[in-house]
């Protein structure tokens, strides 16, 4: 028992050890020269909350044309954005009063992922030091650096990221939970209910994970399973409400009119403009975001009828907006697969991943590329650029439908059952996100927005190869 108990702690150990050192050397942080993801002017949002002020001659960070990573101290804001990123943010600041780099924030996550793993391979070994390889789906695209570079940048995506790795990883435990391994189980319905609660209470974008982790805790069975999904559920009320009305407070005339400008008409044509209660001259901007290519806000008083109706009750153009779209469904299934296929731009082409120095005298300069989606026409002329549209939408399909098939009929190879498990609730997962960030803010910052469902997508992609694979050397379904 004893040796038992000492192979699984090595198991665990080497995952964990195996995935920040990963993390590291892809990030550059081992040697020494990180990439990052530049800040497009949302990263004030949270670091202002732990009292960083850019280390820069203007003392901002936003089209820097680099990332900013070096930063002093001050006094944190009274209104940061309400976020569990920015609680991490704070643990990584800590015990520095002067001087702090954004590589801290690099390390933090690593550390975090790598305990992630380390407590999902020590679950899994109960079977096996080899059943731990189950994790691969989940972990090797965390050597993407689309994905990795996002640790050291002041958004609060690399929470996210976090978030739904330990999600996985528990629906991956629960998936090959025996009876009698209690604490597994413990282990499994801490990190999905955990990854989905972190997920929620990061950004109100990832909601939907939400209630997928909910789903897979109750699915697991018993009382423990249910009870964890009623607590998760219970305690993302508060925090999930508060980020609402701090959303709704800052951005929501902005968020309005994305959804409006740069998804419902070019989408369902000039006749939308009427039911939002906008003029029909409105309708000559059509496809044009809340900036412009270079980032200058919008002006409400070139748009006919604007301030009347969006500046003075964005909740109510958005609510019309809502109703239209449900009386046109088609409309709002081709304005998901258009995030769908904006995941394969998770390279975010107009964010910069270099590293500036410290006390850096750099303007603002914007670099506009098509994934922005500030102009319809050039979103549109990226989209018919990128290749196989069509994938991003059948991989999701597909993992949707073989996971679902596996309720209905186990396959008689375990290894399967976990993977094909896994592959359903990525793919799940990732048309959520994607289906609330063209409902949340239309087609503006597509390719970000649906940037961690591109994760999720190479995730159940590698989860369907892994079970196609086991499918063929076990000959078992």
């Amino acid at each position: 028992m004893r040796v038992r108990g000492a192979v699984r702690v090595a198991v665990s150990l080497a995952a964990a050890g195996g995935c920040v050192c990963v993390i590291l050397r892809v990030t550059g942080l081992l040697s020494g020269r990180p990439i990052g993801a530049a800040d497009n002017t949302d990263g004030i949002r949270l670091y202002r909350g732990a009292g960083l002020i850019p280390d820069t001659a203007d003392r901002r960070s936003d089209w820097k044309n680099g990332v900013v990573v070096h930063f002093t101290r001050g006094v944190p804001s009274f209104d940061p954005i309400p976020s569990a990123a920015l609680k991490i943010l704070r643990a990584a600041v800590r015990g520095h009063p002067e001087h702090w780099s954004l590589t801290r924030l690099g390390g933090t996550y690593a550390l975090l992922t790598g305990a992630v793993a380390g407590a999902a391979a020590w679950a899994l070994s109960a079977d096996g030091p080899a059943r731990p390889l189950v994790l691969l789906p989940i972990l090797l695209p965390l050597a993407d650096r689309d994905f990795a570079r996002f640790f050291i940048s002041t958004y609060s995506e690399p929470a996210g990221l976090l978030a739904v790795a330990a999600l996985l990883s528990g629906t991956a435990i629960l998936a090959a939970n025996r009876p009698g391994q209690r604490v597994e189980r413990v282990v499994g319905l801490a990190l999905t209910g955990g990854g989905g609660l972190l997920a929620a209470t990061t950004k109100n974008a990832y909601g939907p994970l939400l209630p997928l982790a909910a789903v897979v805790c109750a699915e697991s069975g018993r009382i423990a399973g249910y009870a964890v999904a009623s607590a998760i559920l219970g305690a993302a009320v508060r925090p999930v409400v508060t980020a609402q009305r701090w959303q709704s407070r800052a951005y929501h005339g902005v968020n309005t009119h994305n959804l409006i400008f740069t998804m419902l008409l070019p989408e369902l044509g000039p006749g939308a403009t009427v039911a939002v209660g906008l003029p029909p001259e409105a309708a000559a901007y059509s496809g044009h975001g809340s900036s412009d290519a270079e980032g200058v806000p919008l002006d409400p008083d070139a748009i006919p009828g604007w301030r009347a109706v969006i500046g003075d009750d964005p909740g109510g153009a958005r609510n019309a907006a809502y109703r239209y779209l449900a009386r046109h469904p088609a409309a709002l299934a081709r304005a998901v697969g258009v995030a769908m296929q904006a995941t394969q731009g998770r390279g975010i082409d107009y964010l910069r991943d270099d590293p500036l120095p410290a006390g850096a005298d750099i303007p603002k300069k914007v670099t506009p590329t098509g994934s922005m989606g500030h102009d319809g026409d050039a979103l549109r002329a990226w989209l018919d650029g990128l290749p196989a549209p069509w994938h991003p939408s059948l991989l999701a399909a597909l993992g949707i439908a073989i996971g679902s098939a596996s309720l209905a009929g186990r396959p008689r190879s375990d290894l399967v059952h976990v993977l094909i498990r896994v592959a359903g609730v990525s793919a799940a997962g990732a048309v959520g996100v994607a289906a609330l960030a063209v409902v949340g803010d239309g087609y503006y910052e597509i390719a970000k927005h649906v940037w961690l469902s591109a994760y999720l997508l190479d995730v159940t992609g590698a989860a369907l190869l892994g079970a196609a694979a086991a499918a063929v050397v076990s000959g078992a379904w």
